[in-house]
């Protein structure tokens, strides 16, 4: 069965909850997760200091802080760019600001022009931050490698009648050919994806972010619910821990083990 396990599709986002930068490879780092993944985010209701607080202690942070697409749909609309070192942030077509100095006073230019964007968010009290070694993650204590199977999402549409796309799930790593939700099964066991090796930590229950389609921030269905209406519980998809570090390539051959 692992023979015809390959990895069809590679993201990175270095912004959390900003769109996927799609690569033919991924740099994986053990205890850390995918190189530049998730290194920014912007962080709501804190002031300065918790702010700073927030960006430098993992411990303290918490997922209802984000500013996400489940709280704030319109990020959907903007985009980035990472090369170089170098950010730029963009919404649609149309460049905002560029940065290439990650100090606290300089990422809040980022903070400002989203801001000044957007009158609902013009009052609210946001901040813009940078970690890179501990990244924003959903699981907040645990850096983890998020994953989905294309056979569960096409068995997804068969029983819901509707079509789906992959990327509103926002998954690392894309895979195919492992039975329909299989994956759901394989807590606790190891998974080998080219040269790397990673726990498989937990399966990955979906929030409302779900619900709207990539890029966009009309909703469109109610996703955890109509998982839970078919599968009897809201999970899709599969988080990942490193305990190596490596290069994972597309079509890389993954082999699952006890």
């Amino acid at each position: 069965m692992d023979e015809n396990i390959q990895i069809k599709k590679l993201y990175y986002s270095p912004v959390k909850s900003f769109n996927f930068i799609e690569d033919e490879r991924l740099n994986i780092i053990e205890n850390r997760g995918i190189e530049n993944d998730r290194i920014f985010a912007f962080v709501r209701n804190k002031t300065q200091d918790e702010a700073i607080k927030f960006q430098n202690k993992q411990y303290l942070r918490n997922n209802q802080s984000y500013l996400s697409i489940k709280n704030t749909p319109l990020l959907n609309y903007y985009q980035i760019v990472f090369k170089k070192n170098e950010l730029k942030i963009y919404k649609e077509t149309k460049e905002l600001v560029a940065i290439k100095d990650f100090d606290f006073s300089n990422l809040q230019r980022v903070a400002s022009q989203v801001k000044k964007n957007e009158d609902e968010l013009k009052d609210k009290d946001i901040y813009f931050l940078y970690n890179l070694k501990i990244p924003f993650f959903d699981m907040i204590n645990d850096n983890v490698v998020s994953l989905i199977n294309l056979s569960s999402l096409r068995d997804f549409e068969a029983r819901s009648g509707l079509k789906i796309d992959h990327e509103r799930f926002r998954a690392n790593i894309v895979i195919d050919g492992l039975p329909a939700m299989k994956e759901l099964e394989l807590a606790k066991k190891k998974i080998k994806i080219g040269s790397v090796v990673f726990d498989i930590f937990c399966n990955t229950p979906r929030c409302r972010a779900t619900n709207f389609p990539y890029r966009s921030k009309v909703l469109d269905i109610n996703l955890p619910q109509k998982l839970n209406q078919i599968y009897n519980h809201i999970d899709f998809g599969i988080y990942l821990k490193p305990i190596t570090t490596g290069q994972i390539f597309l079509n890389d051959r993954v082999i699952l083990n006890d």
